[in-house]
């Protein structure tokens, strides 16, 4: 998160809560702790907060990070595609793979 964007958040904050002072320190603070998350994030959990608590929020109820995309189920679904399209392709050629000599042997026993 940039420094604008912390500061447009406790801005907020102290707007709705005018408890809530911001201090030289808070803003350091909160902008070392926020400077992973997502802002858009942060703004939703704050505006929820507002409507639902009469007190200013800690940092830990509005912390919002950006969730890491999921590489494994579009690498899973490419694998099954490249799978059926290779059992196609190997139908389609009459074509069988070759049984391992062991499996033979393992059955010959």
């Amino acid at each position: 998160m940039e420094k604008n964007e912390v500061f447009q958040i406790l801005a907020k904050i102290e707007s709705v809560y005018p408890q809530f002072k911001i201090t030289d320190d808070t803003v350091v603070m909160w902008f070392e702790v926020t400077k992973g998350m997502d802002y858009q994030l942060v703004m939703q959990r704050l505006t929820a907060h507002i409507v639902k608590n009469p007190f200013p929020p800690v940092l830990a109820e509005i912390a919002a990070f950006k969730q890491n995309e999921n590489q494994y189920l579009q690498k899973s679904i490419q694998w099954e595609q490249e799978g059926r399209e290779r059992i196609e392709r190997d139908q389609q050629l009459s074509r069988r793979k070759p049984s391992p000599d062991w499996l033979f042997q393992s059955i010959l026993r």
